[in-house]
C-alpha cells in the first residue's frame, strides 16, 4: 500500500473523549439547555458529506482499483510484453516524492522553524513574489535536508522492495484472492508496533490476529486445492500461467516489509517535529537509489536507458501507477480525519468490491472456501480495528527493557 502514512492517534484516547462530549451532552439536556449551547468544533465535510467518509470510501475504492488494474496489466498479455515493475515503482515514487514537494513547499509558511530568518518586509506580501519563493525554497531545502533525514532511509528502501512484490502477487494471484491475503499486513504491523513501539494489545485484537492468520490460510488452501488462479487464466489471457505459491510468498514478504517499514516511519515521526508532507519527501528521495537498482540489473546491454525503461509501458501501466500515487495522497487525508473503526469499513468494503470485480471481469470461480476465509478475514478486521470501550480490560504485549 501506501507510504504516506503517519502515526494513528490512540483508539482509546479518542474514544474516551467522545464518551465525555456524549455525557456532556446528556447533562446539557437534563439542565434543558439546547444541543446548541454546546461549544462543539464543526466537522469538515464537502457538500454537507463528512470529509471522513468521503476520503474512506474514496481510499476503499482506490484499493480495489489498484488491485483490480494491477493484475490485468499483468496478466492480460503475453510475459515477454508486460511493461517492468520497477519502472513503475520508480515513477510512483518521483510523482509521489513531486507532489509531497509542492505541497510542503505551499505548506512552509506555517512552519516556525525559521521565522527568525524572515526579514520584517516579507511577512506579508504576494504568495509568489520573488523574495519570498526565494526565502521559502531555501527553509524547504533546510527542512528536507536535516540531519535526522538519514532515517528515512531504511523504510524506503523497504517500502521500494514491498511494491516491486506487489507487483509479483498481482501477476501470479486472482484479485480477489490478493485483496485478502494483502491483510496479513495487519498482523506483521502489531507484531512490529509490539516489538519496536512497545504497544500493548487487547486481548480482543490478539484474538482477531489469529483469526485473521487462519482466513488467509483457508482462502490459500482453496486456491491451492481448486486451481482457481491457473483456470481464470485459462479462460481470460491465453499464454499467461499464475503461480499461486509465488504469489502467495510475494504476499508474506510484502507484508512483512510492509509492516516493519510502517512502524519504523511511526518511530521517525514521533520522534520528530518535522511536516509529514516533508517526510514523505525524504522519504520518496531515498526511494530512487534503491528503486533504480533492479533497472539498471535488468537493462540488456544492447539497449539505452530510456528505451528500455518504458518498454512496453501502455495506458494500462500508468493507470496503475496513477492510482498508486493518488492513494498516497488520500491515506494522507484518511489519517487526517477518519478513525480506526472506519479504516475497518473501508478494508472491508475493497475486499468486498475485489470480490465483486473479479467474478465479473475474470471468471473467477466461487467456492465455499474461498467465501469463508473472506468472511473470517473480514470478521477479524473488524474485531481488530474496534476499540475496547472498558478501561479495566485486560491488555497484553511484550515489555521491552531498554
Amino acid at each position: 500500500m501506501s507510504q504516506l502514512s503517519s502515526p494513528r492517534p490512540d483508539s482509546l484516547a479518542l474514544l474516551s473523549s467522545k464518551d465525555d462530549d456524549e455525557e456532556l451532552a446528556l447533562e446539557y439536556e437534563e439542565l434543558g439547555l439546547l444541543p446548541s449551547d454546546i461549544d462543539t468544533p464543526p466537522v469538515p465535510s464537502l457538500c454537507g458529506v463528512p470529509l471522513k467518509y468521503i476520503s474512506l470510501v474514496t481510499l476503499a475504492v482506490q484499493n480495489s482499483l489498484l488491485t483490480i488494474i494491477m493484475h490485468y496489466s499483468r496478466v492480460s498479455i503475453p510475459p515477454s510484453q508486460s511493461y517492468s515493475a520497477p519502472t513503475a515503482v520508480l515513477l510512483n515514487e518521483l510523482l509521489k516524492g513531486s507532489i509531497s514537494l509542492a505541497i510542503a513547499f505551499t505548506r512552509i509558511d506555517r512552519s516556525t522553524s525559521y521565522a527568525s530568518d524572515t526579514p520584517p518586509g516579507l511577512t506579508t506580501g504576494r504568495f509568489w513574489h520573488p523574495s519570498k519563493v526565494w526565502l521559502r525554497i531555501r527553509r524547504l531545502g533546510r527542512e528536507v535536508f536535516s540531519p535526522d533525514c538519514w532515517k528515512l532511509s531504511i523504510p524506503a528502501i523497504l517500502y521500494v522492495i514491498q511494491n516491486n512484490l506487489q507487483y509479483v502477487a498481482a501477476t501470479n494471484l486472482e484479485a480477489a484472492t490478493f485483496q485478502v491475503s494483502y491483510q496479513m499486513k495487519i498482523l506483521t504491523t502489531a507484531a512490529f508496533s509490539v516489538l519496536l513501539l512497545r504497544k500493548q494489545l487487547s486481548a480482543s485484537q490478539w484474538l482477531a490476529l489469529f483469526f485473521l492468520a487462519i482466513g488467509v490460510g483457508i482462502v490459500q488452501i482453496q486456491t491451492g486445492m481448486g486451481g482457481t488462479a491457473k483456470t481464470a487464466s485459462t479462460l481470460l489471457f491465453a499464454g499467461t500461467s499464475m503461480n499461486a505459491l509465488k504469489g502467495f510468498m510475494a504476499v508474506v514478504a510484502a507484508c512483512f516489509t510492509s509492516g516493519l517499514a510502517g512502524v519504523y516511519f511511526e518511530m521517525v515521526l514521533k520522534n520528530s517535529q518535522a511536516d509529514l508532507w516533508i517526510r514523505n519527501v525524504q522519504l520518496s528521495a531515498f526511494s530512487l537509489l534503491p528503486a533504480l537498482v533492479p533497472i539498471i540489473l535488468s537493462r540488456p546491454s544492447d539497449a539505452g536507458f530510456i528505451s528500455s525503461l518504458f518498454e512496453n509501458f501502455g495506458a494500462w501501466a500508468w493507470a496503475t501507477v496513477a492510482i498508486q500515487v493518488f492513494g498516497g495522497l488520500v491515506t494522507a487525508m484518511v489519517i487526517k480525519y477518519s478513525d480506526n473503526i472506519l479504516k475497518g469499513f473501508a478494508t472491508s468494503l475493497s475486499i468486498v468490491i475485489s470480490f465483486l470485480a473479479s467474478v465479473a471481469l475474470f471468471d473467477f470461480q466461487i467456492t465455499f472456501t474461498f467465501i469463508l476465509g473472506s468472511v473470517v478475514v473480514l470478521i477479524a478486521t473488524w474485531l481488530y480495528n474496534t476499540p475496547v470501550r472498558s478501561s479495566g480490560s485486560v491488555r497484553l504485549g511484550f515489555a521491552v527493557k531498554s
